[in-house]
Parts: C-alpha cells; sequence; structure tokens
C-alpha cells in the first residue's frame, strides 16, 4: 500500500472534521448512539478507504426508563389499573460498554459535484442492567400484553454480543470554501441477540432506517473556527415477537470548535470545544392492540401519546498526530423524559488510505 506521511495527515485532518461521521449501531436511547459525532460532524471524508474505532461507556440511572406497568385495565392486563391507568417510569440502573468498528469508502464517483461514499459499522456491546433498566423502551412481550407480568425486571443482568450492524449505501458530500454538507440513507440490521420475553436485549429486534443531513459553517477563511450541525430521522420497524412499533425519533448533534495549528512532527493539530446532542420523539408509538373497554382505550392511547426526549452537553478535544486521529469526549445528559438521564464518555481512533492504497488493495 502506498501510504504517505502528507497524504495521511491530509486525509486524517478532513476525517477530524468529520469525526466519525453518521455511524452510530446502538445506542442508550434509540438504535442511533448520541454522541457518535464530536465537534465537526457534517463533512464527508476524503477519497479513499477509512477506518474507525469508536469506544463508549454509558451509566444512567433513576426512574425515566420506559417500561409500560398497566395496572387495573382488565383480566386482558393480568393487574387492575384503578385511576392511574398507567405508570410509563421505571426505575433501574444501566451501564453500557460499545466498541464500534466502522469501515467506510469515499469513492472517485461525484454527483452535482458530490463525491459519493459508503460504509459499515459492526459494533460489539457489554451492558448491565439492573432494575427496570433496558436499552430500549419495552412497551410489550406476548401477545394482547403491553407489560412483562409482574412487571419483568432485568435484575442485575449482563450480557455481551455483537450489536445492531449499521449499513450506510449512500453517502454524498460538498466542499465549499465556507462551508461543508452532507446527505447519508442507511438502514439498522437486528443482528444483536434478541428474545421478545425478555426486557433486556443487546439485539433491538426490529429493523430501522435511518435518513441524515449535517453541515458544517467556517467563518473564516483559514477553517480554524467552526459550527456544525448533524440531524438524522430514524424511522422505525415493528417489533420482533410483540404487538408495537416504536415512534420515529430526530437526533440531533451539535459542536463548536477552534483548531490551533501545533506546527510538530508528532501533533499537528488541536481542536477543542463544547458538543452536545439532543433527541425528540416526533411520532406516537403504535400498539397492535384494540381495546374493548373506555378504561383499556384510555390506557392504550397514554401509552401511544407517550414522546420521549433527551439533552447533553460536555468538553470535547481531538488531536491530529503522526499515528492518527484521537478524539475523547465527555456528555451530560438533561432534561430527560421517559428515557434514562445519564453521562457518556466516548473515545475515538481514525486512520485513513488515500487513493494510491485503495486501487493497490483494488488489484
Amino acid at each position: 500500500m502506498n501510504w504517505t506521511n502528507r497524504t495521511i495527515a491530509a486525509a486524517l485532518l478532513c476525517l477530524g472534521f468529520v469525526t466519525l461521521l453518521p455511524t452510530p449501531a446502538h445506542a442508550q436511547h434509540s438504535d442511533y448512539l448520541l454522541g457518535t459525532n464530536s465537534l465537526l460532524s457534517g463533512q464527508q471524508p476524503p477519497e479513499g478507504i477509512y477506518y474507525f474505532n469508536v469506544w463508549s461507556y454509558y451509566h444512567a440511572s433513576g426512574s425515566d426508563f420506559l417500561q409500560a406497568s398497566l395496572t387495573k385495565c382488565g383480566p386482558i392486563f393480568h393487574k387492575a389499573c384503578g385511576t392511574a391507568n398507567l405508570s410509563a417510569g421505571a426505575r433501574g440502573t444501566l451501564d453500557s460498554f460499545v466498541d464500534q468498528n466502522i469501515i467506510g469508502w469515499t469513492t472517485p464517483l461525484t454527483f452535482l459535484g458530490a463525491h459519493y461514499g459508503l460504509l459499515v459499522d459492526v459494533p460489539f456491546a457489554i451492558a448491565n442492567a439492573s432494575g427496570n433498566a433496558t436499552l430500549e423502551p419495552s412497551l410489550a412481550t406476548r401477545r394482547f400484553t403491553l407489560t412483562p407480568p409482574g412487571p419483568q425486571k432485568s435484575g442485575g443482568s449482563t450480557k455481551g454480543s455483537i450489536a445492531n450492524m449499521l449499513i450506510q449505501p449512500l453517502i454524498i458530500g460538498w466542499h465549499f470554501k465556507h462551508l461543508d454538507a452532507v446527505i447519508s440513507s442507511g438502514f439498522f440490521a437486528p443482528a444483536g441477540p434478541y428474545n421478545s420475553k425478555e426486557a433486556f436485549n443487546i439485539g433491538f429486534g426490529h429493523w430501522s432506517g435511518l435518513f441524515g443531513l449535517g453541515g458544517i459553517f467556517y467563518p473564516d477563511a483559514e477553517r480554524t473556527w467552526s459550527a456544525s450541525i448533524y440531524a438524522h430521522y430514524l424511522l422505525y420497524g415493528s417489533q420482533m415477537g410483540r404487538n408495537y412499533t416504536l415512534g420515529d425519533v430526530v437526533p440531533f448533534e451539535w459542536g463548536l470548535g477552534k483548531t490551533i495549528n501545533l506546527n510538530s512532527q508528532l501533533f499537528s493539530q488541536l481542536t477543542i470545544g463544547p458538543v452536545g446532542y439532543a433527541q425528540w420523539q416526533v411520532a406516537g408509538n403504535h400498539i397492535g392492540f384494540t381495546p374493548t373497554t373506555p378504561l383499556q382505550s384510555a390506557a392504550v392511547n397514554k401509552l401511544e401519546d407517550i414522546r420521549s426526549q433527551i439533552y447533553a452537553a460536555g468538553p470535547a478535544l481531538q488531536l491530529l498526530t503522526k499515528y492518527g486521529l484521537f478524539s475523547l469526549r465527555w456528555y451530560e445528559e438533561f432534561g430527560a423524559h421517559a428515557t434514562p438521564s445519564g453521562q457518556q464518555l466516548m473515545f475515538s481512533f481514525a486512520l485513513a488510505c488515500d487513493p494510491g492504497c485503495l486501487h493497490g488493495l483494488l488489484k
């Protein structure tokens, strides 16, 4: 392979502005791993192949895990509902470790002035959940029930395996003097293990579509200052073995960065600044059950109308070196509703291969 320091540095610098592009694969609030993108996300990597490794640790505890608990709604719901009808909050503790392995290719093909690219993200996850904690909302488990009998608890379970994979066959990006933009489209495949009778799974048990739009604005000609945003739309498929479909969500990430040239053979550039993310559920949950009484109807309607949301912010830095691009960031979550609120630490490493390297691999 034909690697040169100059080509690698230029490619990694561009990758630094991308800071792992739209490549989530396993998440604490949805299929999308919030926080995957960092200071400068709305840009396509340079032409060639690239590899990202993204490691994250997430911790949350409290009573905002969404596991529906219907009470006193008639025999079909197993228990009696009273005046409360529905309790959507469940207490628990969640610790999640995820390691994403992302391989992408920005091709020499162009469309309307933009390069075409694609990627595959293969993640591995280890999670520990206690109480009613889950990695995703748990609204139903079997036949016509909307909640596990009991209710079901994760009970200090620890599980680890491959997680849901992201296949992204469409990434197109534009580069202008003061603006970069990217459009992406892909889907999550249910590769991780999933059991519809359990509340706590590494796999999510559904397909989902992902559509992204992002950009970076550079106010100065040298591009040392930047403001980036990256928004996605996540469309869920029906839940395997259960009678519901989760409502669509919009993950949103942002970053404000200042890049400093270090003029060193070992360390080339340092970028620092605040980062953050948010996610809003924009469509209601769909329950595949027809109520037969007004009380059942009220309970089902309340469950379908639940909308989750979360916000987070924190510091980030990334360092471009002769050995690769390193990034470190920390997020503190707040404003949670119907989803856990916690803290997340993320570390990533990136390598790039120039077009000459790619041509050699294809021979």
